[in-house]
């Protein structure tokens, strides 16, 4: 069938939290693992300052992008995050979803997208450079890895749309 790139659906809720659930078990580092119910996603799909885009392969879905636009003066904003299910990585899906994403948010007024990333995520980094951000900075020591018992900094990156 193909990956197919589209905003997520009511429907497609189930998989997502099945989805992060895979990614809690993994211990992966982003910050859906932290999403456990099914009330919260529905919420993302309610608000419209909450952007949220999956690829999906018929049934599965293999990554999910989120971008939520700031309040106020800083509308014209979008905090990213991006995870793709371990089944799929390696197939430049990250990209393909991050890249869909930027088009449609363009779209609707968004001037400039943020992205922090862990600093030992070496896969997130190459991604979001390969998408046009530029590093803008970072929070030093911002999180401490209990499996490496030493201090993450938040990278932050930036591109303006």
């Amino acid at each position: 069938m193909g990956i197919q790139l589209r905003e997520l659906k009511e429907k497609d809720i189930p998989k997502v939290i099945s989805m992060f659930s895979n990614l809690s078990e993994e211990r992966a580092k982003v910050s859906f693992v932290e999403i456990a119910s099914m009330e919260e996603i529905r919420n993302w799909i309610k608000n419209p300052n909450t952007f949220v885009y999956v690829a999906a392969d018929g049934d599965v879905i293999s990554a999910v992008l989120r971008a939520k636009r700031g309040k106020g003066n800083q509308s014209h904003t979008c905090n990213l995050t991006v995870a793709v299910d371990f089944n799929f990585r390696g197939n430049s899906i990250a990209k393909e979803l991050t890249e869909f994403a930027l088009n449609i948010l363009k779209d609707k007024g968004i001037k400039i997208i943020r992205a922090y990333i862990y600093s030992n995520n070496k896969t997130a980094i190459n991604m979001v450079l390969s998408c046009g951000f530029t590093f803008a900075g970072n929070i030093y020591m911002n999180h401490f890895d209990e499996e490496t018992g030493k201090y993450i900094d938040d990278l932050i990156f930036h591109k303006i749309l």
